[in-house]
Order: structure tokens, then C-alpha cells, then sequence
């Protein structure tokens, strides 16, 4: 490749597939121990790196030399775990905020911009009256079917079968018209 020449990358990504950016060769063409990387893993080791090394006073031997792989196997190990960390198309700064949200509400939700307090349980009383139907003539249970025609005065004198299906009524009822 010549010095002069511009190169264009361009990447495009869709929906089905995601492939991470990943870091695998230093500056000079060497492969990186244990690489290739994604930017998250680097983040991640370098962050854990540079805060175990600011903070080295509060945990440290006092040895540097005991210190220092102590400190860049801690941030090794910071970005193994952010390479375990599924690649999704949610930003990771969202689900923490989204989860930080979700501890500090109220368990029980809001209501109209308050806190939702449940009551406690309680018994609840009341009572029903079921008034009896009296009728002039007696019914028979198995009839339901109420005749929309009033009947002579012979066919009443007459008794009637008991009906027992929704065929049979429609059939007494048919017979006394």
C-alpha cells in the first residue's frame, strides 16, 4: 500500500448480524497476547488498570513489582468479563441506568405521581336476599320454556306430558296452539 493513496472503509451492519470492532494487531503488525479484542474488552482492561494503579495505595504491598502484575491481572480479568457480556443492540449505558431506575422506585409503583400503597386485607361483609316467585298454578322444573300464547280453557283441563328436551317443548308447545 502507498502513502499517497486514501482509503475509504466504510462498514455496514444489519439487523440479523453484528459483527464487534475488534482490536488484534499492535502498531507495528503484532499479534496482542491472548487478542484480538473488542473496544469494550480494551475499555474495560484499561479503565481497571489505571484505577487499580491510582488506587494501589489503598490495596498494595508496597512492592511494585508484586503490585503491578496484580494490578494487570485484576484488568485482565475486568476484560475477559466484558468480553462475556452478550452483544446486543441495546447500549450498556442504558440497561444500567434502566436498572439503577428500577431499584430506587417504589415497589409498589406510582399512582397519579404518588406512591402506590396497597391496604390491608380485609374482610368484606354484605348480604343477599333471594325473594321466592310465588305462581298461580305450579310449574314443573323441567320446563323452562314459557308459553307465549295463552292457552284454551279445554287444553288447560287436559294434562300435559312432561317435557324433558328443547324438541319435546316445542312440540307441546306446538300441540296446544
Amino acid at each position: 500500500m502507498q502513502s499517497d493513496e486514501q482509503v475509504e472503509i466504510a462498514r455496514f451492519y444489519t439487523r440479523s448480524r453484528r459483527f464487534p470492532k475488534v482490536i488484534g494487531r499492535l502498531h507495528d503488525g503484532s499479534r496482542i497476547p491472548g487478542g484480538p479484542y473488542t473496544v469494550t474488552q480494551a475499555v474495560v482492561g484499561g479503565a481497571v488498570l489505571v484505577v487499580a494503579l491510582v488506587s494501589r495505595g489503598q490495596w498494595g504491598t508496597g512492592s511494585f513489582l508484586f503490585d503491578f502484575p496484580l494490578a494487570v491481572g485484576v484488568a485482565w480479568g475486568g476484560a475477559w468479563g466484558a468480553g462475556r457480556i452478550p452483544a446486543t443492540r441495546r447500549n450498556l449505558v442504558t440497561v444500567v441506568l434502566g436498572g439503577l431506575g428500577a431499584m430506587l422506585r417504589p415497589v409498589d409503583g406510582k399512582y397519579r405521581d404518588a406512591a402506590f400503597k396497597l391496604r390491608q386485607p380485609h374482610r368484606a361483609g354484605g348480604s343477599v336476599a333471594i325473594e321466592a316467585v310465588r305462581r298461580s298454578d305450579p310449574v314443573d322444573v323441567a320446563i323452562v320454556a314459557v308459553p307465549l300464547a295463552v292457552p284454551s280453557a279445554a287444553a288447560t283441563d287436559a294434562p300435559r306430558p312432561k317435557a324433558v328436551t328443547g324438541v319435546e317443548r316445542l312440540l307441546q308447545q306446538s300441540q296446544t296452539k
